[in-house]
């Protein structure tokens, strides 16, 4: 098949990028250079043990590590240097680069010695970059070339068919030593300092409720009650089984009745933690439990121990009166239940619209609508609170995720009467997971080397591709119980694969120049970003209409099926993994 222009200029990018990773492997260095104040070097140390030669000589003023207002989380880690006696700073995402050597801030040490990586790639960084423009260059002439696959999968989908667009009442707290309703209320919005960020005590002690028993509120107490209860009643409360246990096995080792456990419990009469002689006896399962427990158990004794709640200091920003509403509104509405529970009640109402019941597709159409709205709303309040986008944990994408995938639902629902009901049911799984992840939450700053640009660009990007991929593969399953409407949704799938893969292209580069940026390496063959460049390479074959098989509708929704097991792999099953990815 012959290739178009805009196709043999992708191809390239890819030689260009491929060539320049050879040359980084051939021709580029990577080591590290530890320094203390005043002290100057001229040499580096690689991996192997051995040194090289610095162009020019390098000391260290002072490190300095900065804080979030009034706690000890890191904000940033500078190091003041001089190159030549030139002064430069290197800090977390902002490298020095000085003749051809990159200075990146790797680590420090309590005696204030900074610890810098040293990166001389003098061939291959521009190689590769320059692959990374063509991509982007090309990618985005495939799409609008007239003569280009996109444009031709598009012209057949249109003859194949025309795409229609749419648009319990709470147990008595009597008998608990509480304080008053009224009295902890009036704490609501008194702000505090927590994990180097301001919030509400509201904040606080929801997450601290939801931690401790699984659930926002304990025996009909409102967080606020249930937290300063512990504080003011500490003695009564040690033997209340607030403690959620989740493990069975645990819970049967520790002699407990039922799924929750007191402080008591957990402590002999001589004060000694029963817990200590069930950890580490070769059972996996049960130490991932015990640690579980003993994370909740160390919020308690840190909470009676007056460590967990700081009052704002005088240098910390205060909330305004707007943010402090907001976040008293975000807490008090279940956001991740009521959008989980629209999408599975809107796919069982949508699947009974499949036999002849118009009004009750009507029905679901409304609850993705519904739920698209307070999903976009929770999205809007949680990036107002927490003060940047949020695409920085697990949870975080995941709802990102359904940003891109309910409008992605409601525009092409009308495509295949299966794909609203088997849509929702997807998106649905997407939000109870995002929802069980939430009951394990903390709105925390950033961590360093990810307060940068760069990662929003990155994680936006590559969540829009598994967007566009779930999409994909929710009409392959549907194609397996509609044969008739099967080459319509080959081609609906054609449609979507080329943004997907360009979207998931730019998606590895950005998170390659971050990389670079940060860590002064665009590639370190991590197993997320290995699994990521599998998926790109599993998805573009799919691309490649000169493989006969996959012109054939049923071969071609198979191959999609397993083309998604690597999005589910890159995304979930490499978590498991070490991984410079693993911050949350």
């Amino acid at each position: 098949m012959r290739l178009s222009k805009p196709a043999w200029l992708l191809h390239i990018s890819l030689l260009v990028i491929v060539v320049g990773g050879v040359m980084t492997w051939l021709t580029g260095d990577r080591g590290q250079v530890r320094l203390g104040k005043g002290e100057e070097v001229s040499v580096y140390q690689l991996a192997d043990g051995s040194v090289r030669q610095f162009p020019f000589r390098l000391s260290l003023d002072s490190f300095t590590v900065a804080y979030y207002p009034g706690g000890e989380v890191p904000r940033d880690f500078v190091s003041y240097l001089r190159v030549d006696g030139e002064p430069t700073e290197v800090s977390v995402n902002n490298i020095a680069s000085v003749n051809g050597y990159r200075l990146c801030q790797m680590s420090y040490d309590s005696e204030g010695h900074t610890v810098l990586s040293v990166n001389h790639d003098p061939l291959g960084i521009g190689m590769v970059y320059t692959g990374f423009l063509l991509f982007a260059v090309a990618g985005l002439w495939l799409m609008l070339s007239r003569v280009s696959g996109f444009r031709k999968a598009v012209k057949r989908l249109s003859a194949v068919t025309v795409l229609m667009l749419a648009v319990t009442g709470a147990a008595s707290a009597e008998t608990i030593a509480g304080v008053p309703r009224q009295q902890a209320d009036s704490l609501s919005r008194k702000q505090v300092m927590y994990n180097g960020r301001v919030m509400t005590f509201n904040s606080l002690a929801r997450d601290f409720t939801l931690k401790i028993t699984g659930d926002t509120r304990y025996r009909g107490l409102s967080p606020e009650q249930f937290m300063a209860s512990w504080l003011l009643y500490p003695e009564q409360w040690q033997g209340e089984r607030a403690i959620l246990v989740k493990d069975k096995a645990l819970r049967d080792c520790l002699g407990l009745d039922g799924r929750y456990a007191s402080l008591d419990d957990l402590f002999s009469a001589s004060d000694y933690y029963r817990l200590r002689d069930l950890y580490g006896k070769g059972n996996a399962e049960l130490d991932r439990a015990i640690e579980e427990l003993d994370e909740k158990v160390g919020l308690i004794m840190d909470l009676l121990a007056g460590n967990l709640i700081m009052r704002l200091p005088d240098n910390a920003d205060s909330m305004s009166a707007a943010r402090v509403e907001v976040e008293i509104v975000y807490n008090q509405v279940p956001f991740s239940t009521l959008i989980f529970i629209l999408l599975f009640c809107g796919a069982a109402v949508a699947f009974a619209g499949l036999f002849r019941l118009p009004k009750f597709s009507a029905v679901a159409v409304a609850f993705l609508c519904i739920a698209l709205l307070l999903q976009l709303t929770a999205y809007i309040l949680e990036w107002y609170m927490s003060g940047h986008i949020p695409l920085a944990n697990t949870g975080e994408t995941m709802e990102f995720l359904l940003l891109v995938l309910l409008p992605l639902l409601l525009v092409f629902h009308r495509t295949s009467a299966l794909l609203l009901p088997v849509g929702m049911l997807f998106a649905g799984a997407v939000a109870l997971v995002a929802h069980l992840i939430g009951s394990n939450p903390v709105l925390t700053p950033l961590m360093p080397v990810l307060a940068s640009p760069w990662l929003s660009i990155h994680v936006t990007l590559v969540m829009t591709a598994y967007a566009l991929f779930g999409f994909t593969v929710t009409c392959s399953v549907i194609s397996f119980f509609s044969p008739s409407r099967r080459e319509r949704l080959m081609w609906l799938d054609r449609v979507m694969l080329y943004p997907a893969l360009y979207l998931l292209g730019l998606g590895i580069i950005t998170g390659a120049v971050w990389a670079n940026v940060s860590w002064g390496r665009y590639w370190a063959w991590d197993p997320k970003e290995t699994w990521a460049l599998v998926t790109f390479i599993i998805y573009a074959v799919a691309m490649h209409r000169s493989i006969k098989p996959l012109n054939h509708p049923t071969t071609f929704h198979a191959y999609m099926l397993f083309a998604f097991l690597a999005v589910l792999m890159t995304y979930f099953g490499v978590n498991a993994l070490s991984s410079l990815h693993a911050y949350s």
